[in-house]
């Protein structure tokens, strides 16, 4: 179980401390970039990221929902793991969307130099990661303190 958790807990820190790391501190720093050089290297920035999410969302479902079967199913497991996972979920979908409709829009746009168009469909991609980063912090509160408040 040790190795499960800390699998878990290592995926959960990329995926939400790239969050933190795209929309505190990479974004704000390449404002100052023209638009022409902050494109692509967002682009870059963000296609790393995305594939990274992607491998931390496969460890997060396998090891979380391995920790459930082994504790019993989710009858088995406190109300702050419900929570967890709940929100887990509604991260996975905005990350799915994201994915597939603004990065997508980016990577259209750029291709056809299309610098305006990017920069909007960036803009949503921003918008939607800083909503993702806010609940990837509430779940790390959660897993680090729900047992200790709630059920």
């Amino acid at each position: 179980m040790s190795v499960l958790i800390a699998l878990h807990a290592l995926a959960a820190v990329i995926w939400v401390g790239g969050l933190f790391f795209l929309v505190g501190i990479l974004r704000p720093a390449a404002s100052s970039v023209p638009l022409a050089e902050r494109l692509p290297l967002l682009f870059t920035a963000m296609g790393r990221f995305f594939l990274w999410v992607w491998i931390a969302i496969i460890v997060l479902l396998v090891t979380g929902n391995t920790m459930i079967f082994m504790l019993g199913g989710m009858a088995g497991v406190p109300l702050y793991i419900h929570l967890m996972q709940a929100l887990g979920w509604v991260m996975f979908l905005l990350f799915g969307h994201m994915f597939f409709s603004p990065w997508r829009r980016v990577r259209v746009a750029l291709s056809a130099g299309a610098l305006a168009d990017a920069l909007r469909a960036m803009n949503q991609l921003r918008f939607f990661a800083a909503i993702n980063l806010a609940i990837g912090l509430l779940v790390v509160v959660i897993a680090t303190g729900g047992r200790y408040w709630v059920g």
